[in-house]
This record gives structure tokens, sequence and C-alpha cells, in this order.
């Protein structure tokens, strides 16, 4: 079946892109799609709705079709802002507990069951956090431990501190140390249900996302998650479905889970609020649930299965699609990402510039259902010839 018309639900995860943002970083991996299958593509602006979402309308035009497609844009860059608003010492001190809270409540180790390579990730920050410290303890109370009188804390305790925010700037800036603390902090209140905001957000979320479904006369509706943006996705599925279940009945809604970071938080035991979404979701809905997963990207839980990791019986177990960058995009934008982590975790956002089986260009823009793509097409590129054109 072709599509005509499309609505797209689009979770960013934790990152300061605020709509306009994210509507020139997709106008951007259009921009790739429209060389990639010689289309053209005209978008609109980008409209606010509500706190947190906006929406643009695209029209794709191909060698012998063409697409409508709605994109909404749900995120929370205008709450993450307060956390990189914060003071040096509340960052550090929020980040360093949320490291604790993971370790001593055995997160840490689910983790490493479930996906090795995003130790790696989770540990980077407090490596240099527990540096920091030494440094702090070290250098603050030398005079102490040099058995000096204590007077000469006067000078030492300063300069630990001088010491510390040294650290902090260089090499702490170029790791993304205090934004990665913000990650980890704000994750921490997700678990724990201490943000307010998060919590009066997603009831937004799900609120707007009953009005699309109910106003759209799409073929089929794509909410599209990326990172930690699939913990939302996952919240606002669930109380759509609760509230409702008909409006995901009556055309075929996919969920596509682009480097997901869903366990980062679901797999604490205190998640049991997200445990039940993701059950609901996973049991009860007809929503197709896909992930993608990249093996050069530690910013996800690579080969992992989110059902059996958590112990949940599907109806229909998600797909899971493992790909290789090298294979989606040109050897200059990969090597560039190769050196930094972020860049890479980014790519799964990006236009595809070779033809494969994972094109975020044609899930949004694209004439196939999204299901047909992973089931009929399985592995491969989407059926276009050279031209562009549906055979």
């Amino acid at each position: 079946m072709a599509v005509k018309k499309r609505l797209v639900i689009n979770f960013t995860g934790y990152e300061g892109l605020h709509p306009d943002a994210v509507r020139g970083r997709y106008l951007n991996s259009s921009g790739d799609f429209n060389r990639l299958w010689n289309t053209k593509t005209i978008a609109g602006p980008m409209v606010g709705e509500g706190s947190g979402v906006a929406a643009m309308p695209i029209e794709t035009t191909g060698a012998n079709w063409s697409t409508e497609t709605e994109f909404c844009q749900y995120g929370t860059a205008d709450i993450f802002d307060i956390y990189s608003a914060r003071g040096v010492i509340t960052r550090f001190a929020t980040g360093l507990m949320a490291f604790l809270d993971i370790l001593l409540s055995g997160t840490f180790y689910r983790y490493l069951r479930t996906s090795w390579r995003f130790c790696l990730f989770f540990m980077w920050p407090f490596a240099l956090a527990c540096i920091i410290t030494m440094v702090l303890l070290g250098v603050g109370l030398s005079p102490i431990w040099a058995d000096f009188n204590p007077w000469h804390l006067v000078w030492s305790v300063p300069l630990a501190l001088v010491a510390c925010r040294i650290l902090i700037r260089w090499p702490g800036d170029k790791i993304f140390f205090s934004y990665l603390l913000d990650d980890w902090a704000a994750a921490s209140d997700r678990i724990h249900g201490r943000n307010s905001e998060l919590l009066l957000r997603r009831r937004g979320f799900a609120d707007h996302l009953i009005r699309k479904l109910e106003a759209s006369d799409a073929d089929e509706v794509i909410i599209i998650s990326h990172s930690l943006g699939t913990v939302p996705a996952v919240e606002a599925i669930a109380d759509v479905w609760r509230a409702q279940p008909e409006l995901l009945k009556n055309r075929p809604v996919s969920l596509v889970a682009a480097g997901s970071c869903l366990l980062m938080i679901a797999l604490h035991p205190r998640a049991i609020s997200l445990k039940e979404d993701i059950r609901v979701v996973m049991q009860e809905t007809p929503v197709l649930w896909v992930e993608f997963q990249a093996i050069s990207d530690i910013i996800h839980f690579y080969k992992s299965d989110p059902a059996g990791a958590l112990g949940i019986e599907p109806k229909v177990a998600p797909i899971i699609r493992r790909i290789r960058f090298k294979n989606v995009h040109k050897p200059a934008r990969y090597a560039r990402a190769k050196k930094n982590f972020f860049k890479m975790h980014l790519l799964f956002l990006k236009g595809a510039q070779i033809r494969n089986t994972y094109d975020m260009g044609m899930f949004v823009q694209g004439p196939f259902m999204f299901a047909e793509l992973m089931t009929k097409y399985d592995g491969e590129a989407a059926p276009l010839d050279e031209k562009g054109r549906i055979g």
C-alpha cells in the first residue's frame, strides 16, 4: 500500500534542542534523502502547539509518487535547560548521587548483564568525578595528612576548589562532563518521580497525542524515539491506550526506537510505573515495536531485547534490527563521528547517504508503509529504482 499521508510523532532524548532546532536538524537529514532518492521536499514552519510540542508540514515529491507528512516534535528541552543552568556544585552533587543510586540499587549489574558497552558510557563521567573528588580531598586535606598546623587549610581548601574547577572545565567540557552529570540527574529524577515538570509534560504529551490521532486522516502513524526519548514515547502510547484504545486500532501505528536508552531507567528496581507502561505497549496494544541498534554507538543498549531484559512476554516480539553506520553513511561522515561518541549516537537521526534498510527519511517521508519495509523488504533498501520511482 502506498502512503499518501503520514503522521510522525518525534520524541527527542536528553538534549537541549528546541523545536526550531529540531526542524533544522531534520531538514538537513531530509536533504540527504532528496539527494539519495531524487526527491524534492517542501517544509512549512514549526508551529508551537503546547508545552514542548510543535508541528510542521512536509511535502515530498518523488519521480512518480508524493507524500504529505505532519511532523510533530515532542520534547523537554526547556525542562532540561533548568538542569544545565544550576550551579557547578549542585550539578556535581546530584550527578554523583545518581551514580551511587545506580550502583547501590544493583542497576549497574543489570546494565552489565544486558549490554556491557553501555557501561562504558555510564562510567565515563563518574570516573572523572571520582578523580575530581580525590583531588579535592587530597589537596584540601593535605595539611592535615602532613601533620601541619590546621591553619594551613586556609590556603589548601581554596587551592583544591580551584583545581577541581579547572578539571571540570578541562578535560570536563571536552568529554561533556557536566552535561552527562545532568543527564543522569534527570534520569534519577524520572526514576524516583522527583520532577513535577516532567510528570506534567507526560500528561501534556498524552493529551496532545490523543487530539492528533483523533484529527488525523493519515494512512499510518510513526512514533519515532531516539535515545532517552523512548521513555516518554512508551509512556504516551500506554496513556493513549488506557484512555482511548480505539485510536491505536484504526490504522497502523509503529514505534521506531533508534539507539534506545529505555533500559537506562527501566532496569532500575524503582521504575515500576515505566515497566508497567512497557508491558501495556508490548502485551495489549497493536503497536509495531522496532528497535534499531548499532555496534559503534555506546550510548544505547546494543544487542539487547527490552522484552527479555524486563521479563515481559510480548504479544508480538519487538523487531530488533542491528545496523552498521558505515553501511548508512559515507566514509567522511562516519570518520568524523568516530572521534566523538555523541556524534556517533546522533548518526541515528541523520539522513542515509547510502541506500540500505535503515533510512530515517524513508520512514518519515517515503511512499511505503513502515511495517512493509520491516517485513516484506527486511534487510533491503526501499524498492525504488535509480531514479527514485516506484516500480
